[in-house]
């Protein structure tokens, strides 16, 4: 018996699948970057649940960042960025004048200090 193109070798109707199970989706945050013209249009711009958008306002150091979260429930989280240009680092040299020049103490001052330190303990030893 032949129904809707296919044989059924053992008659009766076709077995059609009416509930088809929907693919699994992997909740994936997706990040774009818009250029616009005022900051207003911020609050206008679609973004979908689990995706952030990041806004370069046109003219301005100014950089806007809206994001949503995986439920559609969640309220967009919206974050204003000012850029700053800063000059770039100095190349540092591997030059012996950086360091720093190491002093020693003369062995009559070292002994002084040695014996001052001893004479407090005694003192405190004392006077417990």
């Amino acid at each position: 018996m032949a129904y809707n193109g296919y044989y059924q070798p053992y008659g009766g109707y076709a077995q059609q699948n009416y509930y088809q199970q929907a693919p699994q989706q992997q909740q994936q945050s997706q990040t774009s970057f818009v250029s616009i013209p005022n900051e207003d249009m911020v609050n206008t711009y679609p973004v979908g649940p689990g995706n952030c958008v990041t806004f370069k306002v046109e003219g301005k150091p100014i950089m806007i960042e809206k994001s949503m979260g995986f439920s559609q429930f969640d309220s967009p989280k919206i974050k204003r960025y000012r850029i700053v240009e800063e000059e770039p680092l100095p190349v540092k040299t591997d030059s012996r004048e950086d360091k720093p020049a190491i002093v020693y103490v003369e062995k009559t001052e070292f002994d002084k200090t040695i014996d001052s330190i001893r004479k407090d303990i005694e003192d405190l030893k004392e006077g417990v």
